[in-house]
């Protein structure tokens, strides 16, 4: 028991303190293990260190008088941790706190050294997180469902003038068959299927209160359900029926109607300065809040329907 008590703690002292350019010894090793209770001579030590490596771990030995030893290679690199936690930073659906816990455990992933580089190059929290408790919560009672195949219940709230949380229809209970998770536009979406609604429906979990299990049997996915498919439709601007557009477009636009559309999307040169985009959009407050936002770098060219419906938008404003 205590040699394999020994060897996880060498890990565990090599992981925290060690990488390229910070190293232990055997006698760094051999007053970690004291302060621990434990002893042990240099082959010991040695030994453990040497079944580590038999296991995967990529222990190095600098050789000198005193032998070095550090982590070489991790499961993260920094540079890919620093990616999770700048996600989890500008997520605005994880709550401050609980961005906050996450970053902590992920930068201990590199080691300590290299955990207070990342933790100084943290930007301030943007102010617009959301203030739901309890999200990584959430999270696993949704998994559990799926892995259950049971339903959930949950009511569902939005914010009223004054910013306060109002339940939505009088505080209905939802009840939901959960299929997915899925992360789009900055939000964590359920997709799954609505008893209330008999259609497959998303919804935002910060959002989402009084949530359990319930002791019924999901609504099995339909065989044809593709998630990926679903959040094109949802979050594309081909909700409901579809019409051919022509958009009348200046050149600094190209990177977002590729962005909108992708590289496929039909387009041609009309002059130095624009190009025409011809492609299939519902003609919903989406697109024509989409083609508002260019603030005049974008004109819709046809259908007419679709040029009077915006130029009646415009006049409100």
């Amino acid at each position: 028991m205590k040699n394999s008590t020994r060897e996880l703690l060498i890990l565990k002292y090599l992981l925290d303190q060690t990488d390229e350019n910070h190293f232990i010894t055997i006698a760094d090793i051999n007053e970690y293990l004291a302060e621990h209770n434990l002893i042990g001579d240099r082959k010991t030590i040695t030994d453990c260190i040497q079944d580590l490596q038999a296991v995967g771990y990529d222990i190095q030995c600098v050789r000198s008088t005193q032998n070095r030893y550090y982590i070489n290679k991790r499961d993260f690199s920094l540079a890919e941790v620093k990616l999770l936690v700048d996600a989890i930073q500008s997520s605005h659906f994880i709550p401050t706190g609980e961005s906050q816990k996450m970053i902590e455990k992920l930068a201990g992933l590199v080691g300590e050294h290299k955990g207070d580089i990342l933790k100084r190059q943290l930007y301030i929290e943007s102010r617009f997180k959301a203030d739901t408790l309890g999200l990584t919560q959430s999270v696993e009672i949704i998994h559990e469902a799926i892995t259950r195949e049971q339903k959930i219940s949950f009511q569902y709230f939005d914010y009223n003038p004054n910013k306060e949380k109002v339940l939505r229809y009088d505080g209905w209970t939802y009840s939901l068959s959960p299929y997915v998770l899925v992360w789009n536009n900055d939000q964590y979406y359920i997709v799954g299927y609505s008893d209330k609604y008999q259609d497959i429906v998303k919804y935002r979990l910060d959002r989402m209160t009084t949530l359990e299990i319930l002791e019924e049997a999901s609504t099995p996915k339909p065989e044809d359900f593709d998630v990926s498919s679903f959040f094109d439709k949802e979050f594309s601007m081909l909700q409901g029926e579809t019409t051919t557009i022509e958009l009348l477009c200046e050149n600094k636009l190209m990177g977002s109607i590729i962005d909108k559309f992708g590289k496929d999307v039909h387009t041609e040169i009309v002059d130095a300065e624009h190009f025409k985009v011809t492609t299939e959009v519902s003609l919903s407050g989406n697109f024509y809040g989409w083609v508002f936002a260019s603030a005049g770098a974008m004109r819709i060219l046809a259908p007419d329907i679709a040029v009077a419906k915006f130029q009646e938008i415009v006049q409100k404003y």
